[in-house]
């Protein structure tokens, strides 16, 4: 017989956007999720997802199938800081990185096994992206809508 491992209680945790970050030629934006009932993210760890993305994201941006577009999901959880970098390509497909950090260093980030998707608040605002990839970039205009991806956010409970 095997040991629980620790259920944790699914809780609604808040989400909000937190703008676009422009690195070389990316366009990403940023989504805040946290699991305090304020919902409030530190500066840091805005770095934290400065830097996960400048380190995961592909160069060049545009080109070799990409669009130069993604997202950064922030989530500060009960036990730690998560990073989740997500950038699309060749139509359809989604990359990501995970990264992790302590709450004494949200910006100290570390990358996390390549297996690892994410927790599933993380995977509520993954959806979304989906959901607003499909809407704006796979529909009837032949090169999407890029403007109107980037200007798909989310905001509330996941």
């Amino acid at each position: 017989m095997t040991e629980p491992l620790g259920v944790v209680p699914y809780t609604p945790r808040r989400v909000r956007p937190l703008g676009l970050l422009e690195i070389d030629d990316w366009r990403v934006k940023v989504h805040g999720l946290s699991a305090t009932p304020g919902g409030d993210l530190e500066e840091a760890a805005r770095e934290g997802a400065r830097k996960a993305a400048v380190e995961a994201l592909p160069r060049p941006g545009v080109g070799g199938g990409r669009y130069g577009v993604g997202f950064v999901i922030a989530h500060r959880s009960t036990n730690a800081y998560s990073y989740v970098v997500g950038w699309w390509s060749y139509g359809c497909l989604l990359s990501t990185a995970a990264y992790s950090a302590r709450f004494s260093e949200p910006a100290d980030i570390a990358r996390a096994p390549s297996r690892q998707a994410g927790c599933v608040w993380e995977l509520a605002v993954i959806d979304h992206e989906r959901r607003a990839w499909t809407r704006t970039m796979l529909g009837t205009k032949a090169d999407g809508d890029v403007d109107g991806y980037l200007g798909a956010v989310l905001s509330g409970k996941v």
